[in-house]
């Protein structure tokens, strides 16, 4: 006898997105914030963005700098790996593209330091082509320290 009852198929799913919601995600209408350990508050006038390709120049920008920059309006629903979705976000910021170009690497691997201490590496190719930005608007609205 197979432990399965051919009739079983998962739970009933709520109508909270369908397709838009992936196996085992919710959808919450809230923001959670996933972090790291305290939010960092630098002022404004002190923060900077940089980016460094080994033995090249690094470039940087000053938060008035970053704004100069030609900004992307992004429309994305977001799944965190701590199961919860949160759909039809409306985000502003500048694109990783815009940030890199003019950089000459051959790495494969961008490594992301921020305040507070945290670190991680990801794929380049999960950040250009646009596929990333630092979002600095969520919702027309400046996004808050904690996110």
């Amino acid at each position: 006898m197979s432990p399965i009852n051919r009739g079983f198929t998962g739970r009933p799913r709520r109508d909270d997105g369908g397709s838009r919601i992936p196996p085992g995600q919710y959808e919450t209408h809230d923001f959670p914030v996933l972090a790291a350990g305290p939010t960092p508050h630098t002022p404004l006038d002190r923060w900077s963005f940089s980016v460094e390709a080994g033995e090249a120049e690094a470039r940087s920008w000053s938060w008035a700098e970053l704004l100069e920059l030609p900004a992307e309006a992004i429309a994305v629903d977001i799944h965190c790996v701590t199961k919860w979705s949160k759909l039809g976000t409306h985000w502003r910021g500048v694109s990783i593209d815009t940030l890199l170009d003019g950089v000459q690497s051959d790495a494969r691997f961008a490594m992301a330091f921020c305040d507070g201490g945290y670190t991680t590496n990801l794929p380049l190719a999960d950040l250009t082509g646009g596929r990333a930005w630092v979002a600095y608007e969520f919702e027309g609205a400046p996004l808050d320290p904690e996110h």
